[in-house]
């Protein structure tokens, strides 16, 4: 199903400097590093209004600034026994109100639309349940990324492939021709794409195009990287990690 540009949300806002977890935390090299403070994870991504916060240089910067304290991991690699989850449970029962032969879309969706009005109406959630929202408002909103904008990228970063994989092997300057490449591909996005993401991670971007043999793999990936959908996945996955850790750690 294809959601209409005139239907589809604003787009929401990248990682601000509201966002929970940022800084940097610097420790004398003579003393033990303390354990961070707890983090709060009430907040997740800004999802409404324009977009004008860029995505960081290095694309692992928001997993790292959501590291829990190394207690927490410790006890993760240990074992840490986690609540159960009733979620399959919950999807296997056929929502009120659809036929028995609903198929799967309309299932999900009146299930995601239950799950959704219960959370409203309690006015009050766990920040699992938060990061749950907002991993499902960006994909349904595609990032904040429009139609148009997603064609146009993925047409470049085709270009990109085909012209990094035709580079000569045995080339000289192999850093030059990234690039150039890639200041090629960084100046012909979209504006509202290239505002937000770094030349660094078009750069980044089109060394690993020169490693993806197949064109179609080297579109999805590439187009993914540039349109910050990495960058949103990566910190949906660290919060609602952080989040669980923190909702089941023991006192």
């Amino acid at each position: 199903m294809t959601v209409r540009r005139s239907e589809r949300p604003a787009p929401g806002k990248a990682l601000s400097k509201a966002t929970p977890g940022r800084g940097v935390r610097r420790t004398p090299s003579h003393q033990a590093p303390p354990e961070p403070k707890q983090k709060s994870l009430n907040q997740t991504w800004p999802l409404f209004g324009q977009q004008t916060v860029a995505f960081p240089a290095d694309p692992a910067t928001a997993v790292h600034e959501l590291e829990p304290p190394s207690s927490a991991l410790a006890a993760l690699a240990a074992g840490t026994s986690l609540l159960p989850d009733d979620r399959e449970k919950r999807a296997r029962r056929l929502p009120q109100g659809l036929p028995a032969d609903a198929p799967e879309w309309m299932r999900a969706a009146r299930a995601l639309s239950n799950w959704l009005e219960e959370r409203i109406e309690r006015g009050s959630i766990p920040p699992a349940h938060q990061a749950a929202v907002a991993r499902t408002w960006a994909a349904f909103c595609l990032g904040g990324s429009t139609e148009s904008q997603i064609l146009k990228v993925a047409h470049l970063v085709q270009r990109a492939h085909t012209a990094i994989r035709s580079t000569p092997r045995g080339q000289h300057d192999l850093q030059a021709a990234y690039h150039a490449a890639a200041g090629v591909l960084h100046a012909a996005l979209p504006t509202a794409v290239r505002d937000r993401m770094p030349l660094e991670r078009a750069v980044h971007a089109v060394r690993k195009l020169r490693d993806e043999a197949d064109s179609w793999a080297a579109i999805v990936e590439g187009t993914s990287e540039l349109l910050g959908w990495k960058d949103h996945a990566r910190t949906h996955a660290a919060t609602v990690i952080r989040a669980l850790l923190e909702q089941h750690r023991k006192p």
